[in-house]
């Protein structure tokens, strides 16, 4: 994801220290938010994943040693679990695929 997300910025063709007059500011704060919650909402999806598989993993070991015949039971709710974080980073490519920074001023 960050790989996606870095390729997304684009340097301004005016260089300096501050933009010139005709800047789109609301459009670098939209592809900035955007960015930010792309990276966020895998993030935090990305952990919930891992804390609900190592919950399961930590059931099915236990239930594993009582009765084996529930170890492919639970093997498919750790496979659900770990599909958290997949959708958690097809959200954020969707995400980040609004986020365009202007690269030119806006013609006056």
């Amino acid at each position: 994801m960050a790989i996606i997300l870095s390729n997304k910025i684009k340097e301004p063709e005016s260089t300096g220290l501050y933009l010139d007059d005709g800047w789109d500011y609301s459009k670098y704060y939209y592809a900035g938010y955007g960015m930010f919650s792309a990276g966020l909402s895998v993030g935090l999806t990305n952990i919930a994943s891992g804390v609900s598989v190592g919950i399961a993993g930590s059931s099915c070991a236990i239930a594993d040693a009582q009765d084996a015949s529930l170890f492919v039971k639970i093997l498919i709710v750790e496979i659900f679990a770990s599909a958290l974080g997949i959708f958690g980073i097809i959200v954020g490519i969707i995400q980040s695929n609004a986020c365009e920074f202007p690269t030119f001023a806006l013609n006056n």
